[in-house]
């Protein structure tokens, strides 16, 4: 099979030739395995696809030389670069989001300072400057990047347009403990924030399928995070009132769009947590890929996940990045590889990649050990 191939009968639910797999990693992290594999290392991958998470979509040379079966693009910020760095060494954000940057032994990370709705009114989202999903910048030369995948290349093509989500971003603007409280005390603002911010999400992803949908066989909406490491971070009932009827407008006409341009295309949620009981909700409401498959989460073991939602949607993800690729062996995480292929393999619906973005802390040795072990342990039938 072809890589696109391969990624399709996973997602319909087939037992293709072996597991397909997927690779999501920050830019220092890119850097750290390009240099570890002796290939050129630049600056930037690709100039300007940062954003504050730090993170990379990796290049055509990458993605063959670790037998990678997806290539992920997107589409750019308005303006053309997500990031404006002011004198005082912060940055802001399209969305006027402002942030530091903190280094660790490990890596950098950009952390929120000055969320700019803190104390806005439902009055003060009238005349809030949002980002203009209409840019030209946001599909520049798109296009011709998704129709040179398609034809030169065998991946499978992964994009993502939407920029920062609805519940996740308003966390952003607001602030989270001030976004808390509004959730009990000032529900109207809540309300008020994620109808705007879901129209924009829907406005950007309609711009992108408009320009690139019927090359897209995966749709990853803009992640959404639901949960903390033992529990929802909104009660159900909250999360019922307040934030799923905007992901049911939200999945819905995205599926809708794609599928018009390319019926066999698929959309991909993210939520990092302990989000068991939310699950069934997003499956109904439009999802068909579900990742990271963050298996430390309460309640949110593999093999549960499988038995429970495994002949509704695909998982992708599950090698752990909290501590098996960190911290383990090779060997540790060749032996998680196979735990996962033989948990999660069966009957297709599973893409093998980490548990989350690789970050810098990761040793180059542990991701090649994962790709390796894939390939080993991946070939269909399973007989682990």
């Amino acid at each position: 099979m072809t890589s696109r191939e391969r990624v399709l009968a996973a997602l319909e639910h087939r037992e293709p030739d072996r597991v397909p797999v997927d690779l999501w990693l920050t830019a220092e992290a890119y850097r750290n395995l390009r240099s570890y594999l002796g290939m050129p290392v630049k600056e930037t991958y690709p100039p300007g696809s940062t954003t504050w998470s730090m993170d990379c979509r990796a290049e055509l040379d990458l993605v063959e030389r670790l037998g990678v079966d997806i290539v992920r693009i997107g589409s750019r910020p308005p303006g053309g670069k997500g990031l404006t760095w002011l004198p005082d060494g912060t940055c802001v954000d399209e969305w006027g989001v402002r942030r530091r940057k903190v280094e660790f032994k490990t890596g950098t990370y950009l952390e929120i300072i000055d969320p700019p709705l803190k104390d806005a009114t439902i009055e003060d989202l009238n005349d809030y400057p949002w980002p203009d999903p209409h840019d030209p910048a946001v599909v520049e030369g798109l296009r011709e990047q998704a129709r040179f995948i398609r034809e030169n290349t065998p991946y499978a093509i992964h994009a993502q347009f939407g920029r920062g989500g609805i519940y996740e971003q308003a966390k952003y603007l607001r602030g989270e403990e001030q976004l808390y409280m509004d959730c009990a005390m000032n529900p109207e603002f809540v309300l008020a924030l994620h109808e705007k911010l879901c129209q924009i999400e829907m406005e950007f992803n309609r711009v992108g399928i408009e320009a690139i949908g019927e090359y897209v066989d995966i749709l990853r909406l803009s992640p959404e995070d639901l949960g903390t490491q033992t529990s929802t971070q909104l009660s159900p009932r909250m999360h019922e009132e307040m934030v799923r009827p905007f992901f049911k407008r939200s999945f819905g006409e995205a599926k809708r769009l794609l599928q018009e341009k390319n019926p066999r295309g698929k959309i991909q949620y993210h939520s990092c947590g302990a989000i068991y009981p939310l699950m069934r909700g997003l499956i109904d409401d439009g999802m068909d890929i579900f990742d990271p498959l963050q298996l430390r989460c309460k309640d949110f073991e593999p093999a549960r996940l499988k038995a429970d939602f495994g002949s509704d949607i695909t998982f992708l993800g599950g090698i752990d990045v909290q501590q098996t690729l960190p911290l383990g062996t090779p060997a540790e995480v060749r032996e998680e590889v196979r735990v996962r292929i033989k948990e999660m393999a069966p009957g297709g619906g599973y893409i093998l990649a980490s548990s989350h973005r690789l970050q810098p802390d990761i040793p180059p040795a542990n991701v090649l050990a994962m790709y390796e072990a894939a390939k080993e342990y991946g070939k269909y039938p399973i007989k682990l």
